[in-house]
Protein backbone atom coordinates (compact mmCIF):
# COMPACT_ATOMS: atom_id res chain seq x y z
CA UNK A 1 0.00 0.00 0.00
CA UNK A 2 1.50 3.38 -0.98
CA UNK A 3 2.64 5.65 2.25
CA UNK A 4 2.37 9.24 1.86
CA UNK A 5 5.49 11.47 2.66
CA UNK A 6 4.47 15.07 3.35
CA UNK A 7 5.80 17.99 4.84
CA UNK A 8 6.13 17.71 8.59
CA UNK A 9 4.99 19.68 11.08
CA UNK A 10 7.86 21.91 13.38
CA UNK A 11 5.70 23.25 15.38
CA UNK A 12 5.75 27.47 16.05
CA UNK A 13 9.00 26.78 14.00
CA UNK A 14 7.74 26.78 10.88
CA UNK A 15 4.47 26.64 8.58
CA UNK A 16 6.44 25.37 5.41
CA UNK A 17 9.82 24.58 3.84
CA UNK A 18 11.50 24.44 0.65
CA UNK A 19 12.20 20.99 -1.21
CA UNK A 20 16.41 21.58 -2.03
CA UNK A 21 17.31 17.82 -2.64
CA UNK A 22 16.59 14.48 -3.21
CA UNK A 23 18.71 12.32 -1.71
CA UNK A 24 17.36 9.42 -3.37
CA UNK A 25 16.58 9.06 -7.00
CA UNK A 26 13.25 8.67 -8.43
CA UNK A 27 12.19 4.99 -8.43
CA UNK A 28 15.31 3.92 -5.84
CA UNK A 29 14.65 1.58 -2.82
CA UNK A 30 14.68 2.90 0.28
CA UNK A 31 14.50 1.59 3.45
CA UNK A 32 12.20 2.49 6.63
CA UNK A 33 13.99 5.27 8.18
CA UNK A 34 16.16 6.96 5.41
CA UNK A 35 16.29 10.39 4.60
CA UNK A 36 14.99 10.77 1.33
CA UNK A 37 14.91 14.30 0.94
CA UNK A 38 15.96 17.65 2.32
CA UNK A 39 13.86 20.43 2.76
CA UNK A 40 14.90 23.89 3.89
CA UNK A 41 13.06 26.49 6.86
CA UNK A 42 13.61 30.00 7.74
CA UNK A 43 15.87 28.20 10.47
CA UNK A 44 17.55 25.27 9.37
CA UNK A 45 17.81 22.32 6.55
CA UNK A 46 16.22 19.32 7.81
CA UNK A 47 15.99 15.67 6.42
CA UNK A 48 13.17 14.03 5.93
CA UNK A 49 12.70 9.82 6.43
CA UNK A 50 10.65 7.25 4.77
CA UNK A 51 8.24 5.60 7.35
CA UNK A 52 8.67 2.69 5.51
CA UNK A 53 10.72 0.51 3.05
CA UNK A 54 10.09 0.63 -0.69
CA UNK A 55 10.22 2.52 -3.79
CA UNK A 56 10.41 6.25 -3.99
CA UNK A 57 7.67 7.59 -6.49
CA UNK A 58 8.38 11.69 -5.81
CA UNK A 59 5.85 14.23 -6.80
CA UNK A 60 6.89 17.50 -5.38
CA UNK A 61 9.76 19.46 -7.66
CA UNK A 62 13.31 20.76 -6.43
CA UNK A 63 12.53 24.51 -5.12
CA UNK A 64 9.03 23.99 -4.65
CA UNK A 65 7.80 25.69 -0.96
CA UNK A 66 5.76 23.05 0.63
CA UNK A 67 3.24 23.88 3.51
CA UNK A 68 3.00 21.59 6.43
CA UNK A 69 1.20 17.96 5.20
CA UNK A 70 2.03 19.13 1.96
CA UNK A 71 2.81 15.63 -0.51
CA UNK A 72 6.03 15.42 -1.61
CA UNK A 73 6.51 11.89 -2.14
CA UNK A 74 4.89 8.23 -2.04
CA UNK A 75 6.94 4.97 -1.07
CA UNK A 76 4.85 2.19 -2.73
CA UNK A 77 5.94 -1.92 -2.88
CA UNK A 78 7.55 -3.04 -5.80
CA UNK A 79 4.94 -3.36 -8.80
CA UNK A 80 2.43 -1.25 -7.23
CA UNK A 81 1.12 2.12 -9.01
CA UNK A 82 0.97 5.43 -7.63
CA UNK A 83 -2.44 6.93 -6.32
CA UNK A 84 -4.17 8.12 -9.15
CA UNK A 85 -3.63 12.16 -7.29
CA UNK A 86 -0.07 11.52 -7.90
CA UNK A 87 0.94 13.51 -11.07
CA UNK A 88 2.68 11.13 -13.33
CA UNK A 89 6.29 10.84 -14.00
CA UNK A 90 6.03 13.52 -17.24
CA UNK A 91 4.39 16.16 -15.26
CA UNK A 92 5.72 16.25 -11.08
CA UNK A 93 3.82 18.65 -8.90
CA UNK A 94 5.22 22.36 -9.03
CA UNK A 95 2.74 23.95 -7.28
CA UNK A 96 -0.89 23.45 -6.35
CA UNK A 97 -1.09 19.78 -6.50
CA UNK A 98 1.32 18.61 -4.19
CA UNK A 99 3.40 21.97 -3.12
CA UNK A 100 2.40 25.52 -3.05
CA UNK A 101 5.01 28.01 -4.36
CA UNK A 102 5.86 30.67 -2.98
CA UNK A 103 4.06 34.06 -3.82
CA UNK A 104 6.30 36.66 -4.86
CA UNK A 105 6.81 40.12 -3.58
CA UNK A 106 5.84 41.12 -0.02
CA UNK A 107 2.55 42.95 0.01
CA UNK A 108 0.27 40.66 -1.96
CA UNK A 109 -3.14 39.12 -1.57
CA UNK A 110 -2.19 36.03 1.18
CA UNK A 111 -4.95 34.15 0.22
CA UNK A 112 -4.55 32.25 -2.98
CA UNK A 113 -6.99 29.35 -4.25
CA UNK A 114 -8.94 29.72 -0.91
CA UNK A 115 -6.04 28.87 1.00
CA UNK A 116 -4.73 31.75 3.50
CA UNK A 117 -0.97 31.42 4.10
CA UNK A 118 0.13 32.69 7.57
CA UNK A 119 2.02 32.21 10.49
CA UNK A 120 1.28 30.15 13.24
CA UNK A 121 1.32 33.19 15.40
CA UNK A 122 -0.79 35.56 12.66
CA UNK A 123 -3.57 32.82 13.16
CA UNK A 124 -4.04 32.54 16.68
CA UNK A 125 -4.35 36.77 17.06
CA UNK A 126 -6.71 36.82 13.99
CA UNK A 127 -8.74 34.00 15.49
CA UNK A 128 -8.85 35.92 18.91
CA UNK A 129 -9.77 39.59 17.30
CA UNK A 130 -12.14 38.11 15.08
CA UNK A 131 -9.58 39.49 11.71
CA UNK A 132 -10.65 37.42 8.76
CA UNK A 133 -7.37 36.86 7.23
CA UNK A 134 -8.64 36.92 3.88
CA UNK A 135 -8.69 40.28 3.56
CA UNK A 136 -5.50 41.03 4.72
CA UNK A 137 -1.85 41.36 2.80
CA UNK A 138 1.17 39.64 3.73
CA UNK A 139 4.76 41.47 4.51
CA UNK A 140 6.13 38.23 5.63
CA UNK A 141 8.70 35.45 3.16
CA UNK A 142 6.71 35.05 -0.06
CA UNK A 143 3.27 37.25 1.27
CA UNK A 144 3.10 35.29 3.94
CA UNK A 145 0.44 37.01 6.70
CA UNK A 146 2.74 37.54 9.90
CA UNK A 147 2.27 38.71 13.24
CA UNK A 148 2.80 42.29 12.52
CA UNK A 149 0.40 42.45 9.75
CA UNK A 150 -2.30 41.11 12.13
CA UNK A 151 -1.29 43.03 15.33
CA UNK A 152 -1.41 46.64 12.12
CA UNK A 153 -5.16 44.91 11.52
CA UNK A 154 -6.14 45.15 15.21
CA UNK A 155 -4.52 48.37 15.40
CA UNK A 156 -7.07 49.51 12.35
CA UNK A 157 -10.03 48.25 13.85
CA UNK A 158 -9.97 48.84 17.55
CA UNK A 159 -8.43 52.89 16.48
CA UNK A 160 -5.51 52.60 18.23
CA UNK A 161 -3.32 53.31 15.26
CA UNK A 162 0.17 51.98 15.03
CA UNK A 163 2.95 53.78 17.09
CA UNK A 164 4.26 56.57 15.22
CA UNK A 165 7.67 56.82 15.05
CA UNK A 166 9.66 59.75 16.41
CA UNK A 167 12.86 60.21 14.78
CA UNK A 168 16.02 58.54 14.58
CA UNK A 169 19.09 60.77 15.21
CA UNK A 170 22.25 60.22 12.49
CA UNK A 171 22.07 57.68 9.98
CA UNK A 172 20.88 54.64 9.21
CA UNK A 173 23.93 52.05 8.45
CA UNK A 174 22.25 49.42 7.51
CA UNK A 175 18.52 47.90 7.32
CA UNK A 176 17.84 44.41 7.83
CA UNK A 177 14.14 43.21 7.26
CA UNK A 178 12.82 41.13 10.20
CA UNK A 179 11.90 37.77 8.15
CA UNK A 180 13.44 34.82 7.71
CA UNK A 181 14.78 33.18 10.98
CA UNK A 182 15.10 36.42 12.52
CA UNK A 183 11.28 37.28 11.65
CA UNK A 184 10.09 33.32 13.44
CA UNK A 185 12.29 34.13 16.45
CA UNK A 186 10.75 36.96 17.06
CA UNK A 187 7.15 36.30 16.31
CA UNK A 188 7.64 33.14 18.80
CA UNK A 189 8.90 34.94 21.65
CA UNK A 190 6.27 38.03 21.13
CA UNK A 191 3.73 35.70 20.90
CA UNK A 192 5.41 34.03 24.37
CA UNK A 193 5.25 37.12 25.78
CA UNK A 194 1.39 38.25 25.42
CA UNK A 195 0.04 34.89 25.91
CA UNK A 196 2.24 33.50 28.75
CA UNK A 197 1.84 35.09 32.24
CA UNK A 198 5.42 34.85 32.74
CA UNK A 199 7.80 35.25 35.57
CA UNK A 200 11.49 34.93 36.76
CA UNK A 201 13.09 34.21 39.43
CA UNK A 202 16.61 34.02 40.30
CA UNK A 203 19.18 32.27 43.07
CA UNK A 204 22.69 32.70 43.15
CA UNK A 205 24.04 28.47 44.20
CA UNK A 206 26.95 26.78 45.07
CA UNK A 207 28.90 25.19 41.53
CA UNK A 208 31.41 23.71 42.90
CA UNK A 209 31.21 20.33 43.07
CA UNK A 210 29.42 20.39 39.76
CA UNK A 211 32.56 21.46 38.36
CA UNK A 212 34.29 18.71 40.33
CA UNK A 213 31.80 16.37 39.02
CA UNK A 214 32.10 17.10 35.72
CA UNK A 215 35.79 16.88 35.59
CA UNK A 216 35.16 13.03 37.29
CA UNK A 217 32.51 12.15 35.37
CA UNK A 218 34.19 12.79 32.38
CA UNK A 219 37.19 10.61 33.59
CA UNK A 220 34.93 8.09 34.67
CA UNK A 221 32.56 7.89 31.04
CA UNK A 222 35.60 8.19 28.79
CA UNK A 223 33.72 11.26 27.18
CA UNK A 224 33.13 14.91 27.44
CA UNK A 225 30.37 15.89 29.51
CA UNK A 226 28.95 19.31 28.23
CA UNK A 227 27.36 21.48 30.93
CA UNK A 228 24.53 21.74 29.29
CA UNK A 229 24.17 17.69 29.54
CA UNK A 230 24.42 18.40 33.59
CA UNK A 231 21.86 20.90 33.71
CA UNK A 232 19.32 19.51 31.18
CA UNK A 233 19.71 16.38 33.63
CA UNK A 234 19.49 17.88 37.10
CA UNK A 235 16.64 20.16 35.39
CA UNK A 236 14.79 16.94 34.36
CA UNK A 237 15.09 15.00 37.59
CA UNK A 238 13.65 18.33 39.61
CA UNK A 239 10.78 18.24 37.14
CA UNK A 240 9.96 15.04 38.14
CA UNK A 241 9.45 16.27 41.82
CA UNK A 242 7.54 19.37 40.51
CA UNK A 243 5.61 17.65 37.38
CA UNK A 244 3.63 21.35 37.49
CA UNK A 245 6.31 22.83 35.22
CA UNK A 246 6.83 20.29 33.10
CA UNK A 247 3.37 21.03 31.39
CA UNK A 248 1.59 22.84 29.30
CA UNK A 249 -1.78 25.01 28.85
CA UNK A 250 -4.52 23.40 26.24
CA UNK A 251 -8.06 25.05 25.96
CA UNK A 252 -7.84 26.41 29.24
CA UNK A 253 -6.29 23.12 30.72
CA UNK A 254 -3.24 22.71 32.41
CA UNK A 255 -1.69 19.45 30.70
CA UNK A 256 1.14 17.69 33.30
CA UNK A 257 3.16 15.59 30.77
CA UNK A 258 4.53 12.19 31.69
CA UNK A 259 7.42 12.74 29.68
CA UNK A 260 10.30 14.85 30.38
CA UNK A 261 12.28 16.21 27.06
CA UNK A 262 14.65 18.57 27.45
CA UNK A 263 15.31 21.30 24.67
CA UNK A 264 18.64 23.44 24.92
CA UNK A 265 19.57 26.61 22.93
CA UNK A 266 22.46 26.91 20.51
CA UNK A 267 23.37 29.76 18.87
CA UNK A 268 23.39 29.75 15.42
CA UNK A 269 24.83 32.85 12.75
CA UNK A 270 21.05 33.75 11.86
CA UNK A 271 19.56 33.03 15.33
CA UNK A 272 19.37 30.32 17.72
CA UNK A 273 18.07 26.62 17.44
CA UNK A 274 16.42 24.32 20.50
CA UNK A 275 17.25 20.69 19.86
CA UNK A 276 15.25 18.85 22.42
CA UNK A 277 17.47 15.86 24.94
CA UNK A 278 14.18 12.89 25.00
CA UNK A 279 14.05 11.07 28.21
CA UNK A 280 16.64 13.60 30.28
CA UNK A 281 15.37 12.84 33.05
CA UNK A 282 15.51 8.68 33.06
CA UNK A 283 18.24 8.02 30.42
CA UNK A 284 21.73 7.87 31.86
CA UNK A 285 24.01 10.71 31.61
CA UNK A 286 26.44 9.35 28.90
CA UNK A 287 23.73 8.97 26.60
CA UNK A 288 22.12 12.53 27.49
CA UNK A 289 25.97 13.84 26.89
CA UNK A 290 26.07 12.32 23.55
CA UNK A 291 22.75 13.52 22.21
CA UNK A 292 24.00 17.01 23.25
CA UNK A 293 26.90 16.72 21.59
CA UNK A 294 25.30 15.11 18.35
CA UNK A 295 22.40 17.93 18.42
CA UNK A 296 25.01 20.28 19.08
CA UNK A 297 27.34 19.71 16.29
CA UNK A 298 24.22 18.84 13.66
CA UNK A 299 22.37 22.15 14.77
CA UNK A 300 25.54 23.76 13.67
CA UNK A 301 25.92 22.07 10.71
CA UNK A 302 22.22 22.52 9.43
CA UNK A 303 21.86 19.04 9.31
CA UNK A 304 18.65 19.04 12.00
CA UNK A 305 15.96 16.63 11.44
CA UNK A 306 12.10 17.58 12.04
CA UNK A 307 11.98 15.41 15.25
CA UNK A 308 14.65 17.03 16.95
CA UNK A 309 13.00 20.35 17.50
CA UNK A 310 10.09 19.06 18.21
CA UNK A 311 8.22 17.66 22.23
CA UNK A 312 9.87 19.44 24.33
CA UNK A 313 8.20 19.79 27.88
CA UNK A 314 11.09 22.39 29.05
CA UNK A 315 14.22 23.84 28.19
CA UNK A 316 17.02 25.55 29.31
CA UNK A 317 19.43 28.73 28.09
CA UNK A 318 23.27 28.89 29.08
CA UNK A 319 24.69 31.66 28.38
CA UNK A 320 27.53 31.10 30.63
CA UNK A 321 30.04 30.73 28.11
CA UNK A 322 29.35 34.08 26.82
CA UNK A 323 30.33 35.45 30.22
CA UNK A 324 26.60 36.56 31.35
CA UNK A 325 26.15 36.12 35.07
CA UNK A 326 22.53 36.50 34.82
CA UNK A 327 19.88 37.14 32.28
CA UNK A 328 15.82 36.29 31.71
CA UNK A 329 14.94 33.78 29.70
CA UNK A 330 11.82 33.74 27.25
CA UNK A 331 9.35 30.76 27.52
CA UNK A 332 9.50 28.38 24.75
CA UNK A 333 5.72 28.00 23.72
CA UNK A 334 4.13 26.04 24.23
CA UNK A 335 6.26 25.27 27.38
CA UNK A 336 6.13 26.56 31.04
CA UNK A 337 9.27 26.78 32.34
CA UNK A 338 12.77 27.23 31.08
CA UNK A 339 16.14 27.53 33.20
CA UNK A 340 18.66 30.30 32.25
CA UNK A 341 22.22 29.49 33.19
CA UNK A 342 24.76 32.06 34.14
CA UNK A 343 28.73 32.27 34.36
CA UNK A 344 30.09 30.03 36.57
CA UNK A 345 32.97 32.22 38.31
CA UNK A 346 34.89 32.33 41.40
CA UNK A 347 32.94 35.11 44.02
CA UNK A 348 33.24 35.98 47.56
CA UNK A 349 30.78 34.20 49.68
CA UNK A 350 30.24 34.47 53.41
CA UNK A 351 30.97 31.01 55.23
CA UNK A 352 31.35 30.34 58.77
CA UNK A 353 31.42 34.54 59.79
CA UNK A 354 34.29 34.91 56.95
CA UNK A 355 34.06 36.09 53.58
CA UNK A 356 36.14 33.26 51.13
CA UNK A 357 35.80 32.74 47.31
CA UNK A 358 33.60 30.25 45.77
CA UNK A 359 32.53 28.80 42.48
CA UNK A 360 29.04 29.85 41.79
CA UNK A 361 26.02 30.74 39.71
CA UNK A 362 22.97 32.66 39.02
CA UNK A 363 20.12 30.86 38.22
CA UNK A 364 17.36 32.25 36.37
CA UNK A 365 13.49 30.31 36.46
CA UNK A 366 11.08 31.98 34.30
CA UNK A 367 7.40 30.01 34.34
CA UNK A 368 4.37 30.63 33.41
CA UNK A 369 2.47 32.18 36.20
CA UNK A 370 -1.17 30.34 35.32
CA UNK A 371 0.31 27.08 36.01
CA UNK A 372 1.38 27.81 39.82
CA UNK A 373 2.80 30.64 41.54
CA UNK A 374 6.38 31.84 42.88
CA UNK A 375 6.51 29.43 46.09
CA UNK A 376 6.11 26.22 44.21
CA UNK A 377 8.50 27.24 41.30
CA UNK A 378 10.93 28.76 44.11
CA UNK A 379 11.17 25.06 45.54
CA UNK A 380 11.72 23.81 41.75
CA UNK A 381 14.77 26.09 41.59
CA UNK A 382 15.84 24.85 45.26
CA UNK A 383 15.47 21.06 44.26
CA UNK A 384 17.80 22.04 41.17
CA UNK A 385 20.03 23.66 43.74
CA UNK A 386 20.53 20.98 45.75
CA UNK A 387 21.45 18.73 43.40
CA UNK A 388 23.96 20.43 42.30
CA UNK A 389 25.26 20.65 45.54
CA UNK A 390 24.64 16.88 46.40
CA UNK A 391 28.18 14.71 45.38
CA UNK A 392 26.68 11.82 46.09
CA UNK A 393 23.95 12.62 43.07
CA UNK A 394 26.47 14.08 40.98
CA UNK A 395 28.74 10.91 41.71
CA UNK A 396 25.74 8.65 40.83
CA UNK A 397 24.87 9.94 37.38
CA UNK A 398 28.51 7.57 36.09
CA UNK A 399 26.61 4.98 36.94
Amino acid sequence: MARAIVMPSLGMYTAEGKLVRWLKAAGARVEAGESVVEIETEKAVYEVEAAVGGVLHQVAEIGATLPVEALIAYVLAEGEAAPASAPGDAGKASGASAARPAVSGAGTAAATGGEVRASPVAKRLAAEHSIDLTRLSGSGPGGRIVEADVLAAVAEKTGTGPPVATGIAGKVKERVPLVGMRGTIAERLRYSLSTAASLTITREVRAGAVVAAREGLEKVLGMEVPYDALFAKIFAVALREHPVFNSTIENNVILMLDEVHIGFAVAVPRGLMVPVVRHADREPLSQVAAAVRELSSRTLAGKLRPGDVTGGTASISNLGAYGVDAFTPILNPPQSSILGIGRIAERPVVEGGAIVPAATCVLSLTFDHRVADGAPAAQLLDAIARRMADVQFLRSLGT
